[in-house]
């Protein structure tokens, strides 16, 4: 089980704090909702979730293909609904130098189908993922 401690900093800033280790991030109402994006906001959180929780589940795939997967960048994108009221879509380009083939692209896939926020997700929530190379 994790903890943690949210504290209101400000009228729409708040430090995250993860109990265990004392980490601390803080986060601002995003520019859509009024505020001044001088952080991540709560939803920017729920889209990097899911590309550190991607990217983190198929490291080893990618180290076992003969892949250096510190060279792995993901770039993630939030797309909201038309009326601003949740997460319409996350889009996921997962960058590395080399061309990767068919049967890695086939793991990777099986293996981001196990990763715990993109299964807590649900249904409403469009997630695009693409590949590419230089």
């Amino acid at each position: 089980m994790s903890k943690f401690s949210i504290k209101l900093q400000d009228k729409v800033r708040c430090k995250i704090t993860h109990q265990l280790s004392g980490t601390e991030i803080l986060t601002d109402l995003a520019p859509e909702y009024g505020g001044k994006g001088r952080s991540f906001s709560s939803t920017d959180l729920i889209a990097v979730a899911l590309g550190s929780c991607i990217l983190s589940t198929i490291d080893k795939v990618m180290e076992r293909a003969g892949y250096d997967p510190k060279q792995i960048e993901v770039i993630t994108t939030k797309t909201y609904t038309e009326n601003k009221t949740m997460i319409k879509r996350i889009s996921l380009e997962i960058f590395h130098p080399e061309k990767l083939g068919g049967v890695v692209l086939k793991k990777l896939e099986r293996a981001i189908a196990t990763c715990p926020v993109k299964r807590t997700l649900n249904e409403q929530v469009e997630i695009d993922i693409v590949y590419s190379s230089s």
